[in-house]
C-alpha cells in the first residue's frame, strides 16, 4: 500500500512539474485517440487548446502561440462535424492568427498555421468578404516570407511554395486586384515544394488534382498510385488518412478510368 501511494504521489508530482506547454503537447499527440470514420472525438484536442492558451502566458510564448493554431486547425477540421461550430473554430483561430503574427512577424511557424486557418475561415465565407479582409494579400505575404527563409528551413520554404501553388491554382485572375494570379505557376510551385518535403501528402494531392483538371493522366497516375495504397504516418495518422481517401477516390474516378482505358486501347491498337 506504500508503495502504491508513492507512485501516484510520483505520477501526480511529474504532471504537476509539467508547463502547459508540455501538457499542450501530451493531449495533441492523442488528439486522434478512438477516433471514427476520419473524424476524431474533441476532448483531447480541447484538452491541448486549453493548456496552450495557459501556456501564451509562460516563456515559450511563441511555441504556445502556433501549436495553439496547429490545435485550432485540428479541432475544426477533424473533430467536429457541426458547421457553425466550425466556422467559430476558424474565425478565432483566424482572430488570434492576425494577432500572432503582428507579435511574431519572423516566426515561419506562427505565419504558415495562421495561413493554414485563415485560408480555410476564407473558403467558407463569402469571396468577396475574404478578399476585402485581405486574407489573399496576407497568404501572399506569408507564402514570400517562409521562401526568404532559404536553406536554413527548407520545411518553411516548401509551405511557401505549397501556399502560392494553391493560391495560383484555387484563385481567379482578375485585373488590378488579383493580376499575379497565373495558372501557369501551379506545377512550379508544388513541384518545388515536393522536392524540399517529399513527404508531404497534402502537397502531392493538390499537384496531382491540378494535373487532373488539366488532363495530363499519366502524370496524374504517377504522382498518385505509388503513395495511394501507403498507410498514414503514426503522427499525422487522421491527416494523412483524409488526404490519402482523397487520393484513392481521384484514382477511382470512372472519368479518369474511361480516359486510361482509352489511351490503353490506343496503344494496343498500334
Amino acid at each position: 500500500m506504500i508503495l502504491l501511494y508513492s507512485v501516484l504521489f510520483l505520477i501526480s508530482f511529474s504532471f504537476a512539474q509539467s508547463s502547459n506547454l508540455q501538457l499542450g503537447d501530451s493531449f495533441y499527440s492523442l488528439r486522434a485517440e478512438n477516433a471514427h470514420g476520419n473524424m476524431a472525438k474533441d476532448k483531447n484536442v480541447k484538452e491541448a487548446i486549453k493548456h496552450y492558451n495557459l501556456a501564451l502566458k509562460e516563456p515559450k510564448r511563441e511555441e504556445a502561440a502556433w501549436k495553439l493554431l496547429r490545435a485550432y486547425y485540428f479541432w475544426a477540421c477533424f473533430a467536429t462535424p457541426n458547421d457553425k461550430e466550425r466556422y467559430n473554430v476558424l474565425e478565432k483561430a483566424r482572430t488570434e492568427g492576425k494577432v500572432f503574427w503582428k507579435e511574431f512577424p519572423n516566426s515561419p511557424d506562427v505565419a504558415y498555421w495562421y495561413s493554414v486557418n485563415m485560408s480555410l475561415w476564407a473558403s467558407a465565407v463569402n469571396p468577396l468578404r475574404a478578399l476585402n479582409a485581405g486574407s489573399v494579400t496576407e497568404a501572399r505575404e506569408i507564402a514570400r516570407m517562409l521562401i526568404a527563409q532559404g536553406e536554413r528551413n527548407k520545411e518553411a520554404v516548401a509551405r511557401g511554395h505549397q501556399i502560392l501553388g494553391r493560391a495560383h491554382q484555387v484563385l481567379p485572375r482578375v485585373v488590378v486586384v488579383l493580376n499575379w494570379v497565373n495558372k501557369d505557376s501551379v506545377e512550379y510551385h508544388y513541384k518545388k515544394a515536393l522536392s524540399l518535403d517529399p513527404s508531404d501528402i497534402a502537397t502531392r494531392l493538390f499537384l496531382a488534382d491540378f494535373y487532373k483538371e488539366r488532363k495530363r493522366n499519366q502524370e496524374f497516375e504517377d504522382l498518385l498510385k505509388p503513395v495511394a495504397h501507403t498507410k498514414p504516418r503514426a503522427e499525422e495518422y487522421l491527416e494523412d488518412e483524409r488526404n490519402l481517401i482523397k487520393m484513392k477516390k481521384l484514382l477511382s474516378d470512372p472519368n479518369f478510368s474511361e480516359s486510361q482505358k482509352h489511351k490503353k486501347n490506343l496503344d494496343e491498337s498500334k
